[in-house]
């Protein structure tokens, strides 16, 4: 490949100088930043977009899945309010309106718009206090040695700087954490990420009418052996959806594409789409009730499943999910199963934990190995392939971007190292505030 050698010297203005940086407002972003800044420290939450959510609001992903034991939800404080900040905006003659309880345990708790998934998010930031630098892109680091002296960012005004005492890293891709030299893993055993996908929702759909989950599938396959279908997954994933006359798709699948490389993430939103338009056509000849199916909304960006996960202090694996591990500096607990989406063609692998139980996240994998003001928040956190496709979710990374940002405040309170504190006592200022733990 041909190369460009370019270097650039210019004094960058600086658009904040805080306690805690806060990179990405996805779930683990929301959390990280709404955490840190009730822990007491000048926080600063920067996305590339003009809005918070992530792929709950980008990518259409719903429902939210539920991480519970039992009836009982692991994922408090932030992921809870995120989801009652949402109701808000639900019409009080809407059953949506209230949710349950805390424990979110009706399937309807955990529907989720992408437009109220926003508006929630972002008031949760302000009202604590989180400083919001939006459409402002990651672009680099400044470094000494092992620390992170700023993190350089584009706009439309064009290059400027956030210096931090700590940083979290919420990209979801762990970007920030690669571009301060910290040593990563990527894919499973193929050495391919779990697959993306494209989420979109059809309207005008007399659910009544429709067939059953199991019969739109068989449909499917022999649409797919007929030729009209060219998609790997092996079964069609629907969703409900809170209008009568909406159903949300899961259902495509984009394999052996790399989410960290910017012409496979182009070339996956055109497979996506291209996918898309062969169901719409699919579900109106031949599945009863779609006949005058619509588009109601598409993802405006491509479902990522799985990138990079940073090597840290600890490291989680599948035997540990399997013998339910514990670990008295635990920051989360997941009890979503296994599930892995076939890197490299149909089919998903799962594997599920006891009733009632959960494995928990110890402290040192959001620490990076090789970095000492930075933690990582979300779901690209040091754990193996297997643990990955547990903990991905959303409701575990807000619960894992909640204790980045805690444990963020507690070391630019004392200008000290992440590495250097306690989990132990990480945890119990979690449970302090709320944290299921």
């Amino acid at each position: 490949m041909d190369t460009i050698r370019y270097r650039v010297e210019r004094d960058l203005a600086v658009q904040q100088d805080v306690d805690v940086a806060v990179i990405g407002g996805g779930p683990g972003g929301l959390g990280a930043a709404v955490m840190a800044s009730r822990a007491g420290a000048k926080t600063c939450l920067i996305e590339r977009y003009g809005y918070l959510g992530g792929m709950a609001a980008s990518g259409e992903v719903h429902p939210f899945m539920a991480n519970h034991a039992g009836s009982t939800c692991l994922d408090r404080p932030v992921y809870v309010e995120w989801v009652r900040a949402m109701r808000r905006y639900v019409s009080e003659a809407s059953p949506l309106r209230a949710i349950s309880s805390d424990d979110l345990g009706k399937a309807e708790d955990r529907y989720l718009s992408k437009d109220l998934a926003m508006l929630g998010a972002e008031d949760l930031c302000l009202q604590a206090g989180v400083t919001l630098l939006y459409h402002h892109q990651l672009a680099d680091v400044v470094r000494t040695g092992r620390l992170i002296d700023a993190a350089v960012l584009l706009s439309k005004s064009g290059y400027s700087a956030v210096r931090a005492k700590v940083f979290v890293d919420c990209t979801g891709d762990a970007d920030l954490a690669v571009m301060a030299g910290c040593p990563f893993e990527l894919g499973g055993a193929t050495g391919w990420c779990q697959p993306m996908t494209l989420c979109f929702k059809l309207s005008h759909v007399d659910r009544a009418a429709a067939p059953s989950p199991d019969e739109v599938t068989r449909l499917y396959k022999e649409a797919k052996a007929r030729g009209e279908i060219d998609c790997p997954r092996l079964d069609v994933l629907q969703f409900a959806w809170m209008d009568d006359d909406v159903v949300h798709f899961n259902t495509t699948r984009i394999i052996h594409r790399n989410g960290t490389d910017g012409a496979d993430l182009a070339a996956a939103e055109i497979e996506g789409r291209r996918q898309m338009r062969e169901f719409l056509a699919f579900f109106r000849r031949h599945v009863p009730g779609y006949e005058r199916a619509e588009i109601h909304s598409v993802a405006h960006h491509i479902g990522v499943r799985e990138s990079r996960r940073i090597r840290g202090l600890a490291w989680l694996t599948r035997a540990d999910f399997d013998r339910c591990a514990k670990f008295p500096d635990a920051i989360a607990r997941v009890h979503y199963p296994i599930d892995i989406h076939n890197p490299d063609g149909g089919g998903t692998v799962h594997a599920n934990l006891p009733a009632g139980e959960w494995y928990e996240i110890p402290f040192g994998c959001i620490v990076p190995q090789d970095s000492d003001n930075l933690l990582v928040g979300g779901r690209p956190i040091s754990v193996d392939h297997a643990v990955h496709s547990s903990m991905r979710v959303m409701p575990p990374a807000c619960s894992i971007g909640q204790a980045a940002g805690m444990a963020a405040a507690m070391a630019a309170a004392t200008n000290g190292r992440p590495a250097d504190l306690d989990g132990r006592e990480v945890r119990r200022r979690l449970v302090q505030q709320g944290a299921y733990l």
